[in-house]
C-alpha cells in the first residue's frame, strides 16, 4: 500500500532523511515517531509529492510516485496537515473547498469525535482548537479516501479526544492509515511505529 526505500531528503544541504525504508499494508494504522525536527512531517509530504527525495523509491498502491502519476495518487489520500489553520471559516466552507457533496458523512464523523454535526457551520472563530482539529479530521474521513495520512492528529485533543479518535481510527477496517506524531497515547494504539 505504501512503500518506502533508502529515502534520502534534505533541504538547503541539511539532510532531514537518510536511507529511511518502510511499508505500510493495507489496512495497517501505522505511527511516524521521532523528536521534533527529525522529519516526520517531511515524509508525509513525500507521499503527496509535496517534497522530492534526493534519492529512494517510493511507491502509493504498487504505483511509483513521478510527476506523471502525482496527481492520481492524491486522489487516492485524504491529508489532515500538522497547521490546521486554513483559509476556509467552518467545516462546510471547507467542504466546499474540497468539492465534497454534504451526504452526512463529515457529520456522522463528527459526532463519533464527540462533536454536534451542528459544529460543521459554526465559525472557526467561535470554537476551541481541538473542536477545530475534530472538524478537520471528520471532513477528512468522509473524503472516503482509501489512504489517510495524519500529522500530528492529537496536538489540541485532551484525552478524551484523543480516545474518540483512537475508537474511529480502529473502526477503518479497510483504510489505511499513516500519522505522523510524538504523544504516546496515540503510539499504544499503531499496528506499527515507524522511528525516525
Amino acid at each position: 500500500m505504501i512503500f518506502c526505500k533508502n529515502i534520502t531528503l534534505s533541504y538547503n544541504g541539511n539532510t532531514i532523511l537518510q536511507d529511511l525504508s518502510f511499508r505500510v499494508e493495507k489496512g495497517q494504522k501505522a505511527c511516524i515517531n521521532g523528536a521534533s525536527g527529525k522529519g516526520k512531517s517531511s515524509v508525509l509530504k513525500l507521499l503527496q509529492g509535496y517534497v522530492k527525495p534526493d534519492r529512494g523509491v517510493v511507491k502509493v498502491n504498487g504505483t511509483n510516485l513521478s510527476a506523471d502519476t502525482v496527481q492520481t495518487i492524491r486522489r487516492s489520500l485524504a491529508w489532515v496537515p500538522q497547521n490546521i489553520d486554513l483559509p476556509v471559516n467552518n467545516g462546510r466552507s471547507l467542504m466546499d473547498l474540497l468539492g465534497m457533496d454534504d451526504d452526512g458523512q463529515a457529520g456522522h464523523y463528527a459526532g463519533k469525535l464527540g462533536l454536534s454535526p451542528a459544529m460543521l457551520t459554526r465559525s472557526f472563530d467561535e470554537i476551541s482548537g481541538g473542536q477545530k482539529q475534530r472538524i478537520i479530521i471528520a471532513v477528512c474521513l468522509a473524503m472516503d479516501r482509501e489512504i489517510i495520512l495524519l500529522d500530528e492528529p492529537t496536538a489540541s485533543l485532551d484525552d478524551q479526544s484523543i480516545g474518540y479518535l483512537v475508537e474511529v481510527i480502529n473502526e477503518l477496517d479497510q483504510k489505511t492509515v499513516l500519522s505522523a506524531s510524538h504523544n504516546r497515547q496515540w503510539h499504544t494504539h499503531a499496528d506499527k511505529i515507524i522511528p525516525l
